[in-house]
């Protein structure tokens, strides 16, 4: 860890390198006025760790200094821990302002000098952090980053295809006649799921979905794909007898038993809708490809956000300024 400590103060100085080097740290650099130190951070070669700065510098102040450090990028959060012998408020409420962290009272002691060093270095630490984690979520949600009507490929497994993938196989049998059935899965308020969401919440809330609906239908005779706008076709073979009411039923009840809030930023696992396209006992299976792509047309985007919707976004937006 990396200090600059500024007094005018030799005697200080001195304690302060002592107290310092009694307590593991090392590198440690001295200076005895502003100017000295303004300048020292001008043409230091790697940033300091921290400041300990005596308050009452003569010239420049170390308030002033301090203030002066924040407008660095590299140090708008480094820790400065302002020395003085005075407890005075005004000055205090100044030191804050400028941007100080903690205080240590003359006389200090070694032990405690080393305490909110070490104090500091933890907060300062703590936000790196935080802001390296906020940044790797940004760069997820670019990395997912998926419009509303996107029919993006779900995480395998079984049943799972995408619809290109489940389009072609029925156009490769396009004049055969094909004894199947169509049904349509469309998640409830997916709109204000999506607006309400991160790019990878929503993904992750479409993925949920479509592992739910692998466990309860019979994957050996059902193909499904997510057509975007939170709607999934499925297209069920002869042998596959399928209700659609019970298929939503069981599927919420998975959805609720594994939903991962965290995960998908939505405290209330979504609920699906399942209904039986309408069509002839026998489709070929170009009609079969033309009537998924005249379903996922059918959604509109520019469909009014109904109250619920907006009631859940607010709430989420207030639960992410809230902190929680």
């Amino acid at each position: 860890m990396r200090i600059l400590a500024v007094d005018d103060d030799p005697v200080i100085l001195d304690l302060l390198g002592r107290s310092l080097e009694e307590n593991g740290f090392k590198d440690i650099t001295f200076a005895t006025t502003a100017e000295d130190a303004l300048e020292l951070i001008e043409v230091v070669d790697r940033p300091y760790d921290i400041f300990l700065l005596d308050v009452m510098l003569p010239g420049t102040s170390g308030i002033e200094v301090c203030k002066r450090l924040r407008q660095y990028e590299c140090y708008r959060a480094t820790p400065v821990l302002m020395i003085t012998a005075s407890r005075a408020r005004d000055m205090m409420a100044r030191a804050f302002e400028a941007g100080a962290t903690d205080f240590v009272s003359k006389p200090f002691d070694a032990l405690e000098l080393a305490t909110r060093i070490n104090l500091a270095a933890m907060l300062n630490d703590s936000r790196q952090r935080e802001k390296m984690n906020e940044a790797a979520v940004e760069q997820l949600d670019r990395m997912s980053e998926v419009s509303f009507d996107e029919r993006f490929d779900l995480m395998s497994g079984p049943g799972v295809k995408g619809f290109y993938v489940l389009e072609n196989e029925m156009l490769r049998r396009a004049d055969s006649l094909n004894e199947v059935a169509l049904f349509t899965v469309q998640v409830d308020n997916a709109l204000g799921f999506f607006r309400g969401s991160r790019p990878a919440q929503f993904r992750a809330g479409i993925n949920a979905v479509g592992r739910a609906l692998s466990q309860v239908i019979d994957t050996d005779n059902i193909r499904f794909a997510y057509a975007g706008r939170g709607a999934f076709v499925a297209v069920a073979h002869a042998h596959a007898e399928v209700f659609p009411a019970q298929v939503a039923s069981m599927t919420n009840a998975a959805l609720a038993d594994s939903w991962d809030s965290f995960v998908t930023g939505q405290g209330v696992p979504l609920t699906l809708t399942v209904e039986r396209l309408a069509g002839p006992p026998l489709w070929t299976g170009k009609a079969v490809a033309d009537k998924m792509r005249d379903f996922q047309r059918r959604a509109e985007l520019t469909v009014q956000a109904d109250p619920y919707e907006v009631d859940g976004l607010f709430k989420r937006l207030s639960l992410r300024i809230a902190g929680v």
